[in-house]
């Protein structure tokens, strides 16, 4: 591996500072970008739109978030608050794109 790719790596996981605003900007971040994959046709039938249902994205974005945590109880709660904000953001983000309008909180 390339010294430039192993910087980055060692910035990602454990190199970066992530206080609780952080931490809510980064959920409302990925919500955004699962929403953005789960609206847009483009990405029909595709593994991005499968991103909304697996559990593999989300566990590498929770798994960046607790490697920059310096404490078990902050990585535990930080982590908790992560999926607290994101999942439901999610949901309200699709709402006025989808034909199912409030009733895709059924699902």
């Amino acid at each position: 591996m390339t010294k430039n790719k192993t910087g980055i790596l060692n910035k990602l996981y454990g190199g970066l500072h992530v206080s609780w605003p952080a931490v809510i900007l980064y959920a409302a971040g990925t919500a955004v970008l699962t929403s953005v994959f789960l609206i847009l046709p483009v990405f029909k039938n595709t593994s991005f739109e499968r991103m909304g249902v697996n559990l593999e994205a989300w566990i590498f974005f929770a798994v960046i978030l607790m490697a920059n945590c310096k404490k078990p109880l902050e990585s535990a709660c930080k982590t908790f608050v992560f999926f607290l904000v994101s999942q439901p953001l999610i949901y309200l983000i699709q709402v006025p794109f989808t034909t199912l309008g409030w009733g895709i909180f059924r699902f």
